[in-house]
């Protein structure tokens, strides 16, 4: 604030006094504004100070990313590669590519596959998993400590949002799960690279909330859950090492009708599609379409396809009669492949 600016505050409070006191009324008023004028500028030159550290710190964040993806070969084409992050922590390269490189406008492929589903009586529920890279960037690097905020991904949302495509964004629901939670109850581990269980089960969670009005009137089943201990899977340190690790991880298991692991039916009303993420978990009945089916009383079916996130849309070439009947596609993909291309549908 100005000297000239500081003189014409003054005046506004000396027109409303009278008498001797609008001298000393004066003093004090302009002292004051000196005072918040000067803790002004210290609140600017912080504030500045800041912006130019987070600046830094994400110039410095870059660099390292760049770094590792070139150790993997490429900074521009995804490389099967592990990242090594912190205590232990793997994450992929293409977490890095995703998170760098700027992305493929893709929403027109989506929005066709919503037409064609529609037209044919099928919603479709598009379900990103979010990326661990950005869920736990503590475990990649300490400049990441505040965050990996991509500005392009709420834009993607957006812009599907607009054109009535149901898409479940989880992004910000994990990240204060991992806030709460931490290492409770993990959404993801250090050796793999897919969310686990009870990340999944909040998908699915979504997932289902947005297909029940669809659901009304139908047949329901009970597929009870039960808590287990299994396996990890550890996909990323095989990757790396060449070898398995084992260790033991907790999975919601869902429990058939017949009394063992969920298993679903092609005559389902819903079908869950994608990659690698609808399979996960898949062998013990912890996978989302089984955890939709408990939490709809709904059958379901679920196809998957290891690194076919992209490909959702020709799941259905030639198979127009599967879909007679069918009430909703849930379309499962990994949050890290947003920046590449999406086929168009086919039927």
């Amino acid at each position: 604030m100005s000297g000239i600016r500081d003189q014409e505050l003054g005046n506004v409070i000396l027109n409303t006094s009278e008498g001797s006191s609008n001298w000393i009324l004066r003093h004090k008023w302009l002292g004051m504004t000196r005072k918040i004028t000067e803790s002004a500028r210290v609140a600017l030159f912080a504030l500045c100070a800041l912006l130019s550290a987070q600046a830094t710190a994400a110039s410095e964040l870059q660099k390292q990313m760049v770094r590792d993806m070139k150790k993997c070969g490429s900074t521009t084409e995804e490389v099967t590669c592990v990242v090594e992050g912190k205590d232990e922590w793997l994450f992929l390269q293409e977490s890095l590519l995703n998170a760098t490189k700027r992305w493929t406008d893709n929403t027109p492929q989506i929005i066709a596959f919503k037409d064609s589903l529609e037209s044919r009586g099928v919603k479709l529920i598009v379900v990103p998993v979010p990326d661990k890279l950005q869920i736990v960037p503590e475990y990649y690097s300490d400049k990441a400590k505040k965050g990996i905020n991509l500005p392009q991904y709420k834009k993607w949302v957006q812009k599907l949002r607009k054109k009535n495509v149901t898409v479940i964004d989880a992004l910000d629901k994990f990240k204060e799960l991992h806030k709460e939670q931490g290492n409770e109850t993990p959404l993801f581990e250090p050796y793999e690279s897919h969310c686990t269980g009870p990340a999944r089960f909040v998908l699915a969670k979504m997932a289902a909330d947005s297909i029940a009005p669809l659901l009304y009137g139908m047949n329901r089943k009970h597929f009870p859950l039960h808590d287990t201990i299994v396996d990890g899977t550890g996909n990323l340190y095989e990757l790396l090492h060449d070898k398995e690790i084992e260790y033991k991880i907790q999975e919601p298991k869902v429990v058939g009708t017949d009394g063992y692991k969920y298993r679903g039916s092609k005559k389902a009303p819903i079908i869950i599609i994608g990659d690698s993420n609808v399979g996960q978990g898949k062998s013990y009945g912890a996978h989302i379409g089984a955890y939709i089916a408990a939490l709809t009383s709904v059958e379901t079916f679920t196809i998957s396809k290891v690194g076919g996130g992209n490909i959702g849309p020709q799941m259905f070439k030639g198979k127009s009669k599967f879909l007679e009947g069918k009430k909703a596609v849930v379309w499962v993909f990994d949050g890290r492949e947003l920046y590449g291309h999406f086929k168009a549908p086919e039927f």
